[in-house]
């Protein structure tokens, strides 16, 4: 989904290019959804819930319509989720420990999911 770069004291999210191939290969699922709200889960995380608009790669219990849970870390220097409620994001996706999980890597402009094959991109900020 992207190479993460940490450095020095001050944790700054850093985002590879990649291909829209190799990061649909790389995830384990692939939705546009509109984000409804962001619940806290702790000081560092959070559950952000999208209403599923469109499925590109499908995954357990992702169908239009419904609304999904994905965890993150709450902080957009540590490459959370971006927050803005009532926006549609395309995110890929990763499921461990029984959920969905994301990051500002994973996340990208929704036409871009069904970009041509050799294009690359970036993560939509």
């Amino acid at each position: 989904m992207g190479a993460l770069v940490f450095t020095g004291s001050a944790q700054a999210c850093s985002c590879a290019r990649v291909t829209p191939a190799k990061a649909m290969r790389q995830a384990d699922a692939a939705i546009v959804g509109e984000l409804v709200r962001v619940v806290a889960r702790g000081g560092l995380r959070a559950d952000y819930r999208y209403r599923v608009q469109r499925v590109y790669k499908r995954g357990s219990g992702l169908r239009r319509g419904r609304v999904v849970s994905v965890r993150s870390t709450r902080r957009s220097a540590a490459c959370g989720l971006p927050r803005r409620t009532g926006r549609s994001y395309g995110l890929l996706l990763r499921r461990g420990e029984r959920r969905w999980t994301s990051g500002l890597c994973g996340v990208f402009r929704p036409r871009l999911l069904g970009a041509p094959r050799g294009r690359a991109y970036r993560c939509a900020s």
